[in-house]
């Protein structure tokens, strides 16, 4: 429905935008990621009134970490394969990755209790994904000058400034670029490791200081980088109405992430789907790969159907040989 706002992908219309010249547009995605995301945590840790941490305690395993991901190495290969594949498609790139590989690893994990308490493999699962996705991004920005992400967005721009057109022609006349691109990726990707192992133990330093402190900055920072989606009043508008949803989303445990994967895919959504209509009406939905999505999603709400109900049934019989 947020995603609805605005003109609308397929015809010439402008939908829901009640007169508002700032709802043409729709609202932008930086809006509404702070706006669920962001704005929801800031008020419950001001509402809690006390820092993020009692102490900082960071500075020690080092080695247990290394430890712990040569342990779950699979899931490492697991969710760096979906972060490629998300990478790879237009439209979603880091919005969702994360959140696609963490769901992943609940829903193949049998022993799920401790995700969200600090189970190892909440983390593993999409920081690899997330460090993969741009890898994958690379690959429609080169091949077909069709940006994965905003990231990417930023580097096509970048070759269209010095005049490098991507598209299929790279893969011959530009090979060395591409190379270029991959190991510049790579290295990043150790020098940030690098920095984040040197920085983490005086960043952990503000995680003890009264949230009180910090709520101003916080909330500061984040209007500021709503305003600069399109530098208007009604940035910061949206920002308190998405602000506003995504608390009372998080009070009542209704996934936000599920919201945003949603409003990120909409557009395109709607697009393909009025394309596949007006081309081959209904019978898209008798095409092989049609089909062979839907058994994939009917398969994971299957799964997940499965393993919710045999969860509340340990529960319930776990609650009824205590009553005993």
């Amino acid at each position: 429905m947020i995603g609805a706002l605005g003109d609308a992908p397929a015809v010439p219309e402008y939908r829901n935008t009640f007169g508002n010249d700032y709802l043409k547009d729709g609202i932008p995605l930086v809006v509404v990621g702070l706006g669920l995301f962001a704005f929801p945590e800031i008020v419950d840790l001001m509402i809690k009134g006390r820092s993020i941490a009692d102490a900082t305690t960071l500075g020690k395993g080092w080695l247990d970490g290394v430890k712990d991901t040569l342990r779950h190495k699979f899931i490492v290969l697991r969710c760096s394969v979906i972060g490629v594949i998300v990478g790879f498609l237009p439209g979603l790139g880091g919005s969702v990755v994360d959140w696609i590989a963490y769901g992943h690893i609940i829903q193949t994990t049998k022993d799920r209790e401790k995700f969200g308490k600090g189970d190892i493999r909440g983390v593993i699962a999409p920081e690899s994904a997330n460090n993969a996705k741009e890898g994958g991004g690379l690959i429609p920005t080169f091949l077909f000058g069709i940006p994965g992400s905003g990231s990417m967005a930023v580097f096509l721009g970048g070759l269209l400034i010095l005049g490098i057109q991507p598209g299929p022609s790279m893969v011959t006349e530009h090979v060395d670029l591409i190379y270029t691109a991959i190991w510049s990726l790579a290295l990043a990707n150790v020098f940030g490791a690098i920095l984040s192992i040197a920085l983490s133990k005086p960043i952990t330093r503000l995680t003890v200081i009264p949230f009180s402190y910090l709520a101003p900055f916080m909330v500061l920072i984040i209007t500021f980088a709503s305003y600069q989606a399109t530098r208007s009043w009604g940035d910061l508008i949206a920002l308190l109405f998405m602000g506003v949803l995504g608390w009372v989303m998080k009070q009542y445990g209704w996934p936000r992430p599920a919201a945003l994967i949603g409003y990120v895919l909409s557009g395109n959504l709607e697009t393909y789907l009025f394309i596949s209509v007006q081309r081959y009406g209904f019978e898209w939905l008798t095409r092989t790969g049609v089909i062979v999505l839907a058994v994939i999603i009917i398969g994971s709400l299957a799964m997940g159907i499965f393993y919710q109900a045999k969860k509340s049934s340990k529960a319930s019989g776990s609650e009824e040989g205590g009553g005993r």
